[in-house]
């Protein structure tokens, strides 16, 4: 499989070189890794720029209430994520992070009021009434 890393070295390397926007697509099954490889690679952006800006400590703490509100458990996967990430990142001219935003789409809205059988809802609910 690629490394996570190189992918993510390669395409910051190519922004700073030529100026240009850069686009990962991190896809597979569930449980693939593709919410743990999104996290990896906005730490290898930090540490590449050699700090770590508030903004992108924002944008990793914010993954964990995208989490709570759009992951549920499967009968696949314990955390599985029922909903797409559009993750947009901005640099400045040194290559640090200076901005972002996170879109969701896709969220699986049955599960609100219908999980399969040996599923469960949204993690959010047990977190506020357990």
């Amino acid at each position: 499989p690629p490394n996570v890393f190189a992918i993510a070295d390669n395409a910051y390397s190519r922004m700073i070189k030529d100026q240009r926007s850069q686009s990962i697509v991190i896809s597979g099954e569930s449980g693939a890794g593709k919410t743990e490889a999104t996290k990896l690679i906005l730490q290898y952006l930090g540490a590449t720029a050699n700090r770590f800006t508030k903004v992108q400590r924002l944008l990793l703490e914010s993954n964990h209430l995208l989490e709570a509100l759009g992951n549920a458990k499967t009968l696949r996967n314990d955390n599985s994520s029922r909903f797409g990430k559009y993750w947009e990142i901005h640099f400045d001219g040194e290559g640090l992070i200076r901005g972002g935003c996170v879109t969701q789409y896709l969220l699986e809205k049955s599960r609100l009021y219908c999980p399969n059988a040996g599923e469960r809802n949204y993690h959010i609910f047990y977190m506020l009434f357990c």
